[in-house]
């Protein structure tokens, strides 16, 4: 950095300071892994490796370490998509690295890749970028959807390394904030090598903010593409559930549970029975929300507390652990995606259609548009715009359970179709680094 850097650097790190131990002070959650978010590495394997067996950090007489795969992601539901990539890169030789914004992205991350070192993505200060880039020394910088960060995009630049987009995507909500914004952002977007949009739409949008058309391709959504197996059920779950019909709230946000039990209270009153399972966006929810159901003469069990339990319709369960709810699609006769009725933009429509479960959701989908117009238009996904709507809509489910199980398997089909983006966005990493690879022999 030069000199100038380093004085804006010192000069925000002065300013925000007191902000970050207010912050830490108030929000005590904030601290486990601040090491990580200050610019400390978690190791490679490799390191590990190479640490115990030569004196030299650098690598000693084998020479420098191996450039390395950085992905990023911001949280949970891109977390998946991301370690599918870096299995991938890992077989292929690939040394690679992970970070995530949340907690609960850096838990997925781990338990999908326990091989792969995992961590909180340092905060977007000089720094902290800076101190973790060196440590680092990544070969390839992925951004997983639109974690367009400038400090880190800056100083992959100043690092030279190259910086791709895969999965990318500009929200309508998003899309006019960056917008407003474009004469600051576009040096930043100009550093970018490569974006692998999600739609047509989104490829535009990247175009208009600065990025070089020929730097733009359409990859799909890396979460449209199946996954290899469908996830295995935990043994306590499978006796759980057992010949109960099951109903889902996944990602779900405040008032979204609520209505949930809305539409289990007008089943019961139609005559249909089924034990309702609330999975809260925010797994930090889930004693409120069991609070919340009990206050309405609901029998609750937290997911964590089961203890070999047997459910019986009319209960609920509350997910308060991370990673289960793709495999609990699968026992749902139909699903409702939460961040559509609260004004957040629409989650993970995808995981239930993959398990063969029709899928509702409200009006705020925002976020996932391509995905709603591709399951309209099979039949496997409906659009309810009140809480009134979802409770009609779940007493007609079960009012013809044979069609609710036609509309998912239709709904599975129909999404095999749009399948490839996870080898398309391969090959886009692979294309940027063999380019990296030619750039650097030809400088040797």
């Amino acid at each position: 950095m030069s000199i100038l850097g380093h004085s804006i650097a010192l000069l925000s790190a002065l300013a925000l300071a007191p902000l970050l131990l207010v912050a830490l002070l108030l929000r005590p959650r904030l601290r486990p892994g601040l090491g990580e978010r200050l610019g400390r590495l978690v190791p490679l394997a490799s390191d590990e490796g190479r640490a115990a067996t030569s004196p030299h950090p650098g690598g000693g007489p084998s020479g420098p370490r191996p450039s390395t795969v950085w992905i990023h992601a911001s949280s949970v539901g891109e977390a998946k998509a991301a370690s599918r990539l870096a299995r991938e890169l890992a077989v292929r030789g690939h040394a690679v690295r992970t970070s995530t914004m949340t907690m609960g992205g850096r838990s997925v991350l781990r338990r999908e890749l326990p091989e792969l070192p995992a961590q909180l993505a340092p905060l977007d200060h000089p720094w902290c970028v800076e101190g973790a880039l060196r440590r680092a020394r990544p070969g390839l910088s992925v951004l997983i959807e639109t974690e367009l960060w400038p400090g880190w995009i800056a100083g992959c630049a100043r690092h030279d390394v190259p910086i791709v987009v895969a999965s990318g995507r500009l929200s309508d909500r998003s899309f006019p904030r960056y917008r407003r914004v474009r004469p600051l952002l576009g040096t930043t977007l100009r550093r970018l090598d490569a974006v692998g949009a999600r739609t047509d739409l989104d490829a535009e949008r990247f175009v208009e903010l600065g990025v070089p058309e020929a730097r733009v391709r359409v990859t799909g959504d890396l979460k449209l593409d199946p996954p290899t197996e469908q996830p295995a059920l935990a043994i306590d779950l499978i006796r759980a559930l057992a010949d109960v019909p099951v109903v889902i709230g996944g990602s779900t946000h405040a008032g979204e549970e609520e209505a949930l039990v809305d539409a289990l209270e007008a089943a019961e009153k139609a005559g249909h029975v089924f034990v309702l399972v609330l999975a809260p966006r925010q797994i930090e929810r889930a004693s409120a929300i069991e609070r919340s159901c009990r206050t309405r003469g609901r029998r609750v069990r937290l997911r964590s507390r089961l203890e070999g339990r047997h459910l019986v319709p009319g209960e609920v369960l509350v997910l308060d652990t991370l990673g289960e709810l793709p495999a609990l699609y699968a026992t749902a006769s139909v699903a409702f995606v939460g961040g559509t009725l609260a004004p957040i933009g629409g989650h993970n429509l995808v995981e239930p259609v993959h398990a063969g479960c029709p899928v509702l959701f409200g009006p705020r989908y925002e976020n996932v548009r391509k995905v709603v117009e591709i399951l309209t238009h099979g039949g496997a996904g409906r659009c309810v715009d009140s809480r009134e709507m979802l409770a009609r809509a779940v007493v007609e489910a079960f009012d013809d359970l044979e069609a609710c199980r036609r509309r998912g398997e239709i709904g599975r089909e129909t999404l095999l179709a749009h399948r490839g983006s996870f080898d398309r966005t391969l090959a886009m990493l692979e294309e940027v680094l063999d380019r990296r690879g030619r750039t650097h022999a030809g400088g040797a």
